[in-house]
């Protein structure tokens, strides 16, 4: 959704048109499920109980992780230097648009989940020997580097920063990582659903108002800003997690979300989300290339479309080629 509606949402008149809000609000509406995946992540890697020591756990994870990164990096780095012209300049300045994250902009995601791997068997033996409280407390200091990293702390009164290269994008991850398995299984008090309902709303309208909008006040995006790294995006997120956990379990209001026969169309499409992440972009980039999803700003009504369709021609595509042998790897 981020991506088939962010050339509207970031577009000229975004806040001055309909369209230009819907796409802002279907934009920022999910600012937090990159945040929530990695928290998803920690909630199932960091589990003691599912240990089976550092050796067997890496090879599994670079197994599944490096085919994907190389290959799909290739793949993109074809496709943009066949159909841009003068993308191509070389082999170093390629390499430099790789760690830099700049052959397409979702393809950083690769090296956060490797990154989170590779310290995940320094952080298991501690989970198994601490409790909620210290893995709570371990996540807020962790959560505490990218948000101090963009506050404006600096001498000038800019903001300290944070590096932005494929050996630290895991780094800003650490505490969702965490908070993912500190929140495991937490579930909110009934009389506590509707007020977090409601925070999420407003906090997603307030973002949606904010992001990039010449109309709020420095000061809010200089401490408050509407990005990955944000405070507001953290409590978010937190919030989105917990309302999952609360509404869809047994006797949760979303109870039938999990029922056999949903999760009986759910697991195979669970089972390709790599390869659905890692397509889509380029399905995206296809169709707005030859014109069948419009122009890069559109309509809401044609945004929505877009959504459906490339949600639906990535999914077929993948569950397809996931039954070729050799290319499953890499889906």
């Amino acid at each position: 959704m981020i991506h088939t509606v962010g050339g509207t949402a970031a577009g000229p008149g975004s806040t001055s048109t309909l369209d230009g809000w819907v796409a802002r609000a279907l934009d920022l509406g999910f600012i937090w499920a990159v945040p929530v995946f990695v928290m998803l992540s920690g909630a199932l890697s960091l589990d003691p109980g599912r240990w089976r020591g550092s050796g067997p756990y890496l090879r599994r994870r670079v197994a599944r992780l490096v085919p994907g990164l190389v290959v799909w990096h290739v793949v993109y780095v074809a496709y943009m230097a066949l159909t841009r012209d003068g993308w191509w300049q070389g082999l170093g300045p390629t390499l430099a648009k790789v760690v830099q994250g700049q052959v397409a902009p979702h393809l950083y995601f690769f090296w956060i989940v490797l990154g989170l791997s590779l310290i995940t068997p320094v952080l298991v033996p501690w989970v198994a020997s601490s409790g909620r409280r210290e893995w709570v407390v371990a996540a807020l200091i962790g959560y505490a580097v990218p948000v101090l990293s963009t506050w404006p702390l600096g001498s000038d009164g800019g903001r300290v920063g944070l590096s932005h290269a494929a050996w630290t994008w895991w780094l800003p991850y650490v505490g969702a990582y965490l908070m993912g398995w500190a929140l495991r299984g937490a579930v909110l008090p009934r009389r506590w659903l509707v007020p977090a309902a409601l925070a999420t709303v407003l906090l997603v309208a307030q973002m949606t108002w904010q992001w990039r909008n010449p109309a709020a006040p420095g000061w809010l995006e200089q401490w408050l800003g509407v990005h990955y790294y944000s405070l507001p995006v953290a409590a978010l997120s937190v919030l989105v997690l917990m309302l999952a956990q609360s509404l869809v379990r047994p006797d949760g209001a979303l109870a039938g979300l999990a029922a056999p026969r949903v999760m009986r169309v759910v697991d195979p499409v669970a089972s390709a989300t790599m390869g659905i992440f890692a397509l889509h972009y380029l399905v995206l980039l296809v169709g707005l290339d030859v014109g069948l999803l419009g122009e890069p700003v559109a309509s809401w009504p044609v945004l929505v479309l877009r959504f459906v369709a490339v949600a639906a021609v990535t999914t077929a595509l993948v569950l397809v080629l996931r039954r070729v042998p050799g290319v499953r790897s890499v889906l």
